[in-house]
């Protein structure tokens, strides 16, 4: 069973440091610690926003984020460039794998992020507005070292998750 956990965040795009890799922070944290340490620097995490096409129901939207639990099954893997399960494992969902930004661009220097498989059909989450921070954008595959005829120059890569 997956649900809408509550808000995707990452380091913010135009930033150096931070984490690597995409969490899944709750809608409503439920306390916060106080943290006394006088070091005046800091690691930062932002919101995510959908970054599709221009006209996209979801473009710039808060990305939200999925906790699956699934009693009866102790295993989940995401399998990248597939869109059906192996045999004995169960789909809970697909979609497309996604991470931050690639663009060469020297005065904006892109950090890497966790591949993630967002499902085909995103939702947008509760709250937030659009601030550039961080994004998921579909993953385009570069073919050279990838094989042309499995992997297409261009082509997104879809993905899936199941369980066991």
């Amino acid at each position: 069973m997956c649900g809408v956990a509550g808000n995707a965040a990452a380091h913010h795009q135009y930033q150096g440091g931070g984490g690597s890799n995409y969490l899944c922070l709750p809608e409503s944290p439920t306390h916060w610690r106080q943290h006394t340490d006088s070091n005046p620097y800091w690691a930062w995490i932002f919101g995510t926003e959908y970054y599709e096409r221009e006209g996209h129901q979801i473009h710039r939207g808060p990305a939200s984020c999925a906790v699956c639990y699934v009693p009866q099954r102790s295993a989940s893997v995401m399998i990248p460039a597939r869109t059906f399960c192996p045999v004995g494992w169960t789909l809970e969902y697909g979609g497309y794998i996604m991470a931050e930004h690639s663009f060469d661009d020297v005065s904006r220097p892109r950090h890497p992020t966790s591949y993630v498989c967002v499902d085909q059909a995103p939702e947008v989450a509760n709250g937030g507005s659009s601030k550039g921070q961080s994004h998921f954008l579909a993953v385009k595959v570069g073919c050279g070292t990838l094989p042309c005829t499995s992997y297409p120059e261009g082509s997104v890569l879809a993905c899936i998750v199941c369980t066991k």
